[in-house]
């Protein structure tokens, strides 16, 4: 089911920040499910999930992304 009344902003504030963090304006994730971070070019990345699910990253969720998992 989907939660429509509540934003993504809601969430980002009521998730725990060691466990999820919001990597692009419509995607926030678990951190436990990231397995790697592609780049098909020197401008785009994408988090690729355990379910092989391709997410894709903002330019602001990249470095956001990079810093929690110190990379």
């Amino acid at each position: 089911s989907f939660l429509k009344k509540k934003t993504m902003t809601y969430f980002e504030q009521v998730l725990d920040a060691g466990l999820f963090v919001r990597v692009h304006r419509s995607y926030i994730l678990q951190l436990a499910q990231i397995t790697r971070i592609e780049s098909p070019d020197n401008e785009h990345h994408l988090a690729v999930l355990k379910s092989e699910a391709k997410v894709p990253l903002s330019r602001s969720g990249y470095p956001k992304l990079k810093a929690v998992l110190g990379v």
